[in-house]
């Protein structure tokens, strides 16, 4: 089933690309190691239990790896403003010199081509009927003129488009740092966040009485859900050492 939409309490910075990282966060935590072998043997609802609450925890979830996602968007800005430099030239010489360009670049090898084939057929009729033979070895040679003028023109068009496709591509390919930062943060929200927090509420979302998208009673503070890594006991809550 597919992931609900994100919707912080908050207000997070949650734009596009980083709701579509989350949704796929969630589900390789979903799927990842001992979490995934419970969810195997757990009710079939279970999972989309954790899904949900997952969606419903983003803001607190997120919290968790704030740190991280400053660094990858002051890597991704950074990587935008080396790229402004450069891109500028191109996009200022585009106007009615570069459209004219563009036009002669197809316009010429169609043209030259065209006549090409009309004057090596003119031609090879006439040589071929034994009619006016020097202007049908005219004609001839003027079409294979036409045919290698053609060949030349469409060359260069097609190595102008071959750069221009190069440097608008350019801007898409992140920057290594930025790879770098993206990896990072996306660890940490599934490491330090998601995973702890779906491995707490693994025993609510197989109880068969948790209905779906929905939170326990008692297990939201006024901060939001409250989760602990798995094995630890919160302070104050009772475990081993206090007898509770």
């Amino acid at each position: 089933m597919g992931a609900p939409p994100i919707a912080g309490r908050t207000g997070s910075p949650i734009g596009p690309e980083e709701r579509a990282e989350y949704a796929r966060v969630v589900e390789e935590a979903l799927r990842s190691g001992a979490l995934g072998e419970a969810l195997r043997g757990a009710p079939p609802a279970a999972a989309e239990r954790l899904r949900s609450w997952a969606h419903e925890a983003v803001d607190d979830l997120w919290a968790q790896a704030a740190a991280e996602y400053r660094e990858w968007c002051r890597a991704r800005a950074a990587g935008n403003s080396q790229e402004g430099a450069p891109g500028a030239a191109p996009r200022a010489a585009a106007g009615p010199g570069g459209d004219l360009v563009a036009a002669l670049a197809v316009l010429v090898p169609l043209t030259a081509g065209a006549a090409a084939v009309i004057f090596l057929v003119l031609g090879y009729l006439l040589m071929l009927v034994g009619v006016q033979q020097a202007a049908g070895a005219s004609l001839v040679v003027t079409g294979w003129a036409g045919a290698g003028v053609a060949a030349v023109t469409a060359s260069l068009g097609l190595g102008r488009l071959a750069v221009t496709a190069r440097r608008r591509s350019g801007p898409a390919r992140r920057s290594a740092a930025e790879e770098a930062a993206h990896a990072a943060w996306r660890a940490a929200l599934l490491e330090r966040a998601v995973l702890p927090y779906l491995h707490h509420r693994l025993l609510d979302a197989a109880d068969p009485g948790a209905p779906a998208g929905s939170e326990r009673a008692g297990s939201r503070g006024p901060a939001g859900p409250r989760f602990v890594s798995p094995g630890f006991d919160s302070p104050g809550f009772g475990g081993p050492a206090t007898g509770q």
